[in-house]
């Protein structure tokens, strides 16, 4: 039992705890506009506004792309890659904010 307890500690402790950081998107608005995370860490993307046909949350360099979120749907996104990623609101082009990942 002792050396199952400590497997199982050995395993936890291994795997890394990554963040969760969540970003409301709704009408005209990415709040907050700017997050930062560390390289493998999701963001999760809330739709908080009701919108004919739902947002959708994509990456001004195409890397990702959510699908249309009706309003208290979330999409997340796993990052992978160092660097700033850009973010608009496909029906609210004004709407832009940026994942800077480390």
């Amino acid at each position: 039992m002792r050396l199952f307890a400590l497997a199982a500690a050995l395993l936890f402790a291994a795997a890394p705890a990554l963040a969760d950081v969540t970003v409301e998107v709704g009408h005209n608005r990415i709040t907050p506009a700017t997050v930062t995370i560390k390289k493998g860490e999701s963001v999760t993307f809330h739709n908080v506004d009701e919108m004919p046909g739902g947002h959708t949350v994509a990456a001004v360099d195409g890397s990702f792309q959510s699908p249309p979120l009706a309003k208290d749907q979330d999409y997340t996104h796993k990052f992978e890659t160092t660097g700033t990623v850009k973010l608009k609101i496909l029906q609210h082009p004004n709407a832009t904010g940026e994942v800077i990942v480390q």
